[in-house]
């Protein structure tokens, strides 16, 4: 597992890209204000600003991205970003047959089923990922609220005190 931040791996990823911050943000599509202040404050990218990067940037591996397990880019073969799985292959179709009845055929080969479930499966893992980036954006806006918290109670306490 790689010990460096998410922001330093966004950083590392730009630079892989052979980009700047602004010409990464335009080709990607993410706020260049945004995208500046990730990498120069260190703050966490929000899980839209991810998925964003994930659904725009070919064979990006998201758990590189967020955990810094595995490799930058996804080397299984696939090239395609499309995660969604098409349903109406699967119903078959009536052809009408020289005898006038109809019969209803299945033209699923077992590749395309593999193809499915193998979308299907990086979606879910993409989805994951996603899930543990918002846990962790909540933890740590928990842990901010409490240090809030805890200045507002020392301010308070500092100011009903008799001089």
């Amino acid at each position: 597992m790689s010990q460096e931040t998410v922001s330093q791996r966004l950083k590392i990823l730009i630079k892989s890209l052979g980009l700047n911050t602004r010409s990464f943000s335009q080709k990607y599509g993410v706020n260049e204000s945004t995208t500046r202040g990730y990498i120069d404050r260190g703050s966490v990218p929000s899980a839209d600003y991810i998925g964003a990067l994930v659904a725009t940037i070919e064979n990006l591996n998201p758990m590189w991205l967020l955990l810094g397990r595995g490799e930058m880019f996804l080397t299984d073969g696939s090239t395609s970003q499309d995660t969604s799985v098409s349903a109406p292959k699967n119903k078959g179709h009536v052809q009408t047959n020289s005898g006038n009845h109809n019969t209803i055929t299945n033209n699923v080969t077992l590749e395309e089923c593999r193809r499915d479930l193998a979308s299907a499966q990086k979606e879910v893992e993409m989805l994951w990922t996603l899930v543990a980036s918002r846990d962790a954006l909540i933890e740590s806006k928990d842990a901010l609220i409490a240090a809030k918290e805890e200045v507002l109670s020392l301010l308070r306490g500092g100011h009903n005190r008799a001089n």
